[in-house]
């Protein structure tokens, strides 16, 4: 089915922008992320293939899906994906406290007894098992994962033990307020994807100034 494609391919990108950050050496954040824009953009021009080698018949659907949107999902789909993403929240439930340790640098969790590579792999895994899921169903629904775990960090502290659930009833409660949204504002669904771009946008220029007004100390 489609869940299983999506997590296979999901996994699939994990493991070769893993791999490529690793062939710098130690996996650090920066090699891990400009490995991520590289995956990212050959699987996108993978995807624009697709879409010119597609029926044109059926070329609007499939932009409509990868806008994102919950309006083609049903019952069946939904309890698949969500059953993915719920054997995905349990190695990071029971793994939460490690990313205290992880967020304070390799060094620093090695110190602390945490092995950096087997607990960081674990977590991608998973990670690629919920997102895979949710997007075999949603398609693609950006922003979500950078605003909301930061407004809920600002608002109860970086303790990822209490973080990560917070983070996961938020993104929760987000969606349901994008989607009513989206199908309230016009006469017809706008894609959810839409929604969230126009809300994470500003934010990331938030926080952006705030990052660069920090390091100037003002």
């Amino acid at each position: 089915p489609v869940q299983v494609a999506a997590f296979a391919f999901s996994l699939a990108a994990s493991f070769v922008t893993y791999s490529l950050a690793k062939s710098q050496g130690q996996v650090s954040r920066l090699p891990l992320v400009l490995s991520g824009v590289v995956v990212s953009a050959f699987f996108t021009a993978l995807v624009s293939i697709l879409k010119f080698l597609v029926d044109p018949h059926k070329l609007a659907s499939i932009v409509y899906w990868l806008m994102g949107s919950f309006s083609l999902a049903d019952w069946p789909s939904v309890w698949i994906s969500a059953s993915g993403c719920a054997a995905a929240c349990v190695p990071l439930h029971l793994m939460r406290w490690r990313l205290n340790a992880l967020s304070m640098g390799d060094e620093e969790a090695r110190a602390l007894g945490v092995n950096v590579e087997r607990d960081r792999l674990i977590m991608v895994a998973a990670a690629s098992l919920a997102v895979g899921c949710a997007v075999s169903v949603s398609g693609i629904i950006g922003w979500v994962g950078l605003m909301v775990p930061h407004l809920v960090r600002m608002m109860i502290g970086p303790d990822h033990r209490v973080l990560l659930p917070f983070s996961m009833a938020a993104g929760a409660a987000f969606m349901v307020f994008a989607d009513t949204l989206a199908r309230n504002l016009a006469s017809f669904d706008i894609p959810v994807g839409i929604i969230t771009a126009l809300c994470g946008t500003p934010f990331f220029v938030y926080l952006m100034r705030k990052g660069a007004a920090e390091s100037w100390g003002k």
